[in-house]
């Protein structure tokens, strides 16, 4: 009958969307099906409908409607569902591969990285006495752990020069005993790429300033500015961040063949002497250089709490600090390849408040202030810090500074009252620079200036075996100049001149100045 075959617009729909192909709906998302889901309640009671009225009109006993429609939609929901799963899964094992990828992989789980660096240095001390130096100045080595998705570990070790301390020998003289040291070794849950929070607990570099524990990653000068020689700090600690909004999962940016940055310094003139002595490489050709994938972006906001141990007054519930930061970047609304000549795009900007409850907690302040711990107790800290890049240029800007003085007697018994801060500004420049360089100073050639000065640290006395010493002091300004190459993938030449102030007489410093002239090499994989 005419009835029977009456089909309503929405079941019409709803058999044009179960028609369209799977891939077709995996754009779709949990609204859409869910409507998906009302259309298939809807056909089946239109479906029991026209079933009651033609066993109605036919005066017989009401059949089941057929459910070949809903079965087909449902199938296609099913699908649907399993399709967006399954392509979830898919950019995030694509994410971690591309990530993976940066370090040298032990195996799947385990990732070694690591630097050697050999310094030749001629220095002029504030008495005017000049010294020359050749050595090894620092062995690291970075195991970088992922044995699950949710969970990564990271272990630095790092090689200790057994001249900087004495140990006594059987026969009562002194010898020095090279050793390594576990200098970082923490755990962290979460993935701030999935879910906000994370949790992370171990021997860290607390979050305070712009150091990160690993020199390379903080400056391009090959010395450290007063800030984080000062005021680092490496406790074992407990934290609690939370990173948001989560960035939506997508496809990840297809990898790019990347122009190389070219030496423009060494590696010219010993590819000039290797021609002339006749040795001709083969050309690189740039369909040869390997696609760089580009690690996703984080997410803009970040904030944290934590709590650390320390040797200063208070145990470790009464030692906490607390953080917060926002990055951004941007591109000036044009491609990449349109950026070439652009000089101030692409642009990063990233900047961090931090506080600590006792800033005698740093490296430095926790040795040189040691015998004074007890006396001085917690003294909180701030500090602020952005890190920017425009075009070729970076820059960096840092202000760490106790928030009230310490006030103490010293071994004279003379008062002291300090509130040590420091502050630094640093300019850096990439040569031959093209606009998908992801860091300054990281290939090529580049050159830095660094500028950072120290607040009331000109030291105080202590009696060391009877006699009073003075400890506990710091340049005044430290002037870093810095001309850098990587020669060849993984092998940095730096050349860097360093000019420092003490204190004046009047504070209790020497009023003089000190100089050096540092050439380093760098093997870092």
């Amino acid at each position: 009958m005419s009835t029977s075959r009456r089909i309503s617009s929405s079941a019409i729909a709803a058999l044009l969307l179960a028609a369209m192909p799977v891939h077709d709906l995996w754009a779709a998302d949990a609204d859409e099906i869910a409507e998906l889901r009302r259309a298939i309640d809807a056909l089946r009671s239109e479906n029991r409908a026209l079933a009651q009225r033609l066993a109605t009109l036919e005066g017989t006993k009401p059949a089941p409607a057929a459910p070949e429609w809903g079965q087909r939609i449902e199938q296609r929901v099913k699908e649907l569902e399993f399709g967006k799963v399954a392509q979830e899964d898919a950019v995030r094992s694509i994410i971690r591969d591309s990530v993976s990828t940066l370090g040298s992989k032990i195996n799947e789980s385990v990732s070694l990285s690591g630097a050697i660096d050999f310094t030749a240095r001629r220095t002029k001390d504030y008495a005017g006495v000049s010294q020359s130096a050749i050595g090894l100045s620092a062995v690291e080595f970075e195991f970088d752990v992922q044995v699950n998705p949710w969970a990564t570990a990271s272990i630095l070790l790092e090689y200790v020069d057994g001249r900087d301390l004495s140990f006594q020998t059987s026969n009562g003289g002194q010898a020095g005993v090279d050793r390594l040291s576990v200098e970082t070794a923490f755990v962290s849950f979460g993935d701030p790429q999935r879910f906000p929070l994370q949790l992370k607990a171990g021997k860290m570099v607390l979050p305070f300033g712009i150091s990160t524990g690993r020199l390379l990653a903080d400056v391009l000068s090959s010395s450290s500015p007063l800030t984080v020689e000062l005021f680092e700090m490496r406790q074992s600690a407990i934290g609690l961040s939370v990173a948001f909004p989560t960035p939506a999962l997508r496809p990840p940016t297809p990898p790019v063949v990347v122009p190389p940055v070219r030496p423009l310094v060494i590696e010219p003139m010993l590819h000039s002497l290797g021609q002339r002595l006749g040795y001709a490489p083969p050309p690189v050709r740039v369909s040869a250089l390997a696609p760089t994938a580009f690690a996703p972006e984080a997410p803009p906001f970040n904030a944290g709490v934590y709590i650390f141990d320390a040797r200063t007054p208070g145990g470790v519930g009464r030692h906490a600090g607390a953080t917060v930061g926002y990055q951004m970047k941007g591109n000036c609304g044009r491609s990449y390849d349109q950026l070439a000549g652009s000089g101030l795009c692409p642009w990063t900007l990233s900047v961090d408040l931090n506080y600590n409850s006792s800033i005698f907690s740093s490296r430095f302040l926790e040795t040189e202030y040691e015998g004074f711990l007890e006396r001085i107790g917690r003294v909180p800290a701030m500090a602020a810090s952005f890190k920017a890049s425009f075009g070729a240029m970076s820059l960096i800007g840092e202000w760490n500074s106790a928030t009230r003085r310490a006030r103490f007697v010293d071994d004279t018994g003379a008062p002291v009252g300090i509130r040590p801060a420091a502050w630094q500004l640093s300019l850096g420049y990439q040569f031959d620079w093209n606009p998908w360089v992801q860091e300054i100073g990281a290939q090529g050639t580049f050159a830095a200036i660094g500028y950072s000065q120290s607040r009331d640290l000109a030291g105080v006395t202590q009696l060391l075996g009877g006699v009073p010493t003075r400890v506990g002091f710091a340049p005044r300004s430290r002037l870093l100049l810095t001309v850098g190459e990587w020669v060849v993938d993984g092998v940095r030449v730096v050349v860097e001149y360093s000019r420092e102030s003490d204190y004046a007489v009047s504070a209790g410093g020497t009023g003089k100045l000190a100089t050096s002239l540092t050439t380093k090499l760098t093997y870092s994989w």
